[in-house]
């Protein structure tokens, strides 16, 4: 869901988070801070970051009392964003990413524009972007059905189920809902947001998919099969991943989120993926335009030759 534009309550309160990379954002940090004290608006970073980057001269806030504030902004590339999505998002607090990235999809605010863009959104002309996430949780069969979680995860993107091996088949039984769907062969399989149609699974030959459609998407890794497609299923699916293994050997397993976070487990076990229930707001600047986000991303629309 995407709001109309100029219809929001003026920034009072906003956060600045970055994840702790080589290149040298402290600098970017401060102006950022200094320009959102400028409008009048309380500004902090979070306590990683002021550490991370020796911020010492600004005032930090802790995850419980993020609650609070109007605005989160991301400093960095796209996988700063999926990070803080999955840490942040039941906080329910607007995100807002400033590209110091590579590719940008979800940090839209370039750091040319920046002040033109972030003044405008302090007096509340954006858009806000609802995003589904995903909740991947892994758990032990037993002979009585499920036993002990072996872990669990949110997703932003995707979640990529494969052996961990390169080019190592695996046999997964996919059940969506209560319906058996079909037991592939392959590489392993990808199940990804609306968000993650861009990512991952567009490499592996999914179809890019409108952020704001209330889907989910299927997608086999290298199947050993000539008629085994990507799927588009109603957002509200569950995804049941099960394994079944020649003469009843147990092999291992990786269940990835977002390229960021792996669990481990075997073939003994079963993955269940559906949307979490808090979605991730993202915050839009006001000339925000998807199909043109995707051209300048993509290079849609120019010559191959």
């Amino acid at each position: 869901m995407v709001t109309d534009c100029l219809t929001h309550e003026r920034i009072s309160t906003a956060v600045v988070i970055s994840k702790v990379y080589k290149r040298p954002l402290a600098d970017p940090i401060r102006q950022i801070v200094a320009f959102l004290k400028k409008f009048e608006v309380k500004a902090y970073v979070d306590a990683n970051t002021k550490i991370g980057f020796n911020l010492s001269d600004l005032q930090s806030i802790s995850k419980r009392d993020m609650r609070e504030v109007d605005l989160i902004i991301v400093v960095g590339g796209d996988g700063s964003v999926l990070g803080v999505a999955r840490t942040l998002v039941d906080l329910g607090v607007p995100v807002l990413g400033i590209n110091k990235g590579h590719l940008g999809l979800l940090t839209d605010v370039s750091p040319h524009n920046l002040e033109e863009k972030l003044a405008k959104i302090i007096c509340g002309h954006y858009f806000l972007e609802e995003r589904t996430m995903l909740d991947v949780k892994v758990y032990r069969k037993s002979a009585d059905g499920l036993g002990e979680m072996l872990g669990a995860s949110l997703a932003t993107n995707e979640t990529v189920i494969h052996s961990g091996t390169i080019a190592h088949m695996l046999m997964l039984k996919v059940t969506i809902g209560q319906h058996y769907m079909y037991t592939i062969r392959g590489d392993g399989i990808i199940v990804n947001t609306p968000t993650g149609s861009t990512a991952y699974a567009l490499s592996a030959g999914g179809s890019i998919i409108e952020p704001k459609l209330d889907v989910l998407s299927v997608v086999p890794m290298f199947p050993h099969s000539l008629n085994c497609s990507p799927i588009i299923i109603p957002g509200k699916s569950e995804v049941k991943i099960e394994f079944e293994s020649p003469d009843d050997l147990t092999e291992l397993i990786a269940i990835n989120c977002d390229g960021q976070v792996t669990m481990r487990a075997d073939t003994r076990c079963q993955v269940q993926i559906c949307q979490h229930a808090t979605p991730l707001k993202l915050i839009h600047p006001d000339d925000y335009d998807y199909y043109s986000l995707l051209r300048k991303k993509l290079d849609w629309g120019k010559s191959l030759v």
